[in-house]
């Protein structure tokens, strides 16, 4: 564990205590691509906590110049000058940490702080929900049912789909997703067998699922890429362009989005959260380097 000095609230910026920070995709992937971040680094960009003053927050990490077309248009991830609080600086793994007061998103008295620990995922899943234009009347298939893929199957259950079927090799994972609403759950066979659905959500993306999400996507429907497991999508261009499919990337969010996220982060359970302390991360994410999976969703309790 690195110790640094106590952060310093700058104009506009408040320190917060943090209670806690999620541990998932991002952090997976930083861990196992240490280049692809200036080191050293402070991970931790979904997490929530107290100010000095004991509101209870959450804080969404996207800053952008708020200035630009796609600021103007509430598009703030597609800024040139984007980044995210504990990628591009210092984030929540840490016991405090200096955040824009702008950032901070009042968490309810009811949310436990595990449940706090999903509103960063479920998030970036109101967005591609958004974005696919799915409705009440869409099948739908959610491929991984990580922090991501949980909030799918919340933005799908709310909005009264009849179909969701989500995939995932992990048991804790597949029972949490049933327990939001999904109506089918299972390995790729189990979940998806041989149909197609108006709307394709791949949280993973591997080679092998962004191929099976197209696959799964019906003609005219709508197949949605989150996931940054490959660099690369390779995809028979022919076949997608005679079913008129729609392909779109989704990423991060809106400040709305991620305030409809608190919301349902209120359906998740606080037993599907494995706190952890600043000597049980490591070992966790070389569990995930090793293809366990098994944990709902992880988070680091930097106070106790």
């Amino acid at each position: 564990m690195l110790e640094v000095e106590p952060p310093a609230a700058e104009p506009n910026a408040v320190v917060i205590d943090v209670a806690v920070a999620g541990v998932g995709g991002s952090e997976y992937l930083g861990y196992n691509n240490p280049g692809i971040r200036n080191l050293p680094n402070i991970m931790g960009h979904g997490f929530a906590g107290t100010t000095a003053e004991g509101r209870r927050v959450a804080v969404n990490p996207l800053r952008s110049c708020g200035t630009c077309e796609y600021c103007r248009r509430e598009l703030h991830q597609l800024c040139d000058d984007w980044h995210l609080i504990g990628v591009q600086s210092d984030g929540g793994f840490a016991q405090q940490v200096a955040v824009p007061e702008a950032a901070m998103v009042a968490l309810p008295d009811h949310l436990s702080w595990e449940q706090a620990a999903f509103v960063e995922p479920f998030a970036n899943a109101v967005n591609a929900w958004e974005l696919s234009g799915a409705d009440a009347g869409c099948s739908v298939a959610v491929l991984g049912a990580g922090g991501l893929g949980l909030g799918l199957v919340a933005c799908a259950a709310g909005a009264g789909c009849a179909q969701i079927a989500v995939s995932d090799l992990s048991r804790t994972r597949l029972d949490a997703a049933a327990e939001l609403g999904a109506t089918a759950c299972g390995n790729d066979t189990e979940a998806h067998p041989g149909g197609s659905y108006d709307v394709v959500f791949d949280t993973v993306g591997s080679a092998d699922s962004r191929r099976q999400a197209i696959e799964l996507t019906r003609k005219a429907g709508t197949c949605v890429l989150m996931g940054f497991a490959a660099p690369d999508l390779e995809a028979n261009a022919g076949a997608f362009i005679r079913s008129q499919r729609r392909l779109l990337g989704a990423f991060v969010y809106s400040m709305t989005q991620f305030q409809t996220a608190v919301g349902l982060a209120g359906r998740c359970k606080a037993d599907w959260v494995a706190n952890l302390s600043f000597a049980e991360v490591e070992p966790l994410l070389q569990r995930y380097l090793e293809g366990d999976f098994s944990t709902v969703k992880a988070a680091l309790r930097p106070n106790g």
